[in-house]
C-alpha cells in the first residue's frame, strides 16, 4: 500500500500532546512497532512502547526526522 507519509526505522515522530516516539519496525502487514523517547507527563504510566496500523500511526503522529541520518550527519 502506498501512503502519504513514508516512515523507516530510526524516524522520530511527535503528536500534538508532545509525545515524542521512534520507529523500531515496520512488518509486512504495514503495522509500525515504536518506542516513546519523550512524554509530556513523566509520572504517566503509560507503554514505553507500542504498535499501531500505518495508516493510524500517520494519522497521528508527524514525522520530525530521523535519529540515524542525524547521527551520520554530525
Amino acid at each position: 500500500m502506498m501512503y502519504g507519509v513514508h516512515l523507516a526505522i530510526g524516524d522520530i515522530c511527535g503528536d500534538p500532546t508532545d509525545l515524542l516516539v521512534r520507529v523500531e519496525d515496520i512488518d509486512i502487514y504495514d503495522y509500525v512497532y515504536f518506542s516513546v523517547i519523550e512524554s509530556s507527563e513523566p509520572e504517566d504510566d503509560e507503554a514505553e512502547s507500542g504498535q499501531m496500523s500505518h495508516v493510524a500511526f500517520a494519522h497521528r503522529f508527524t514525522k520530525l526526522g530521523n535519529m540515524l541520518l542525524n547521527r551520520t550527519a554530525a
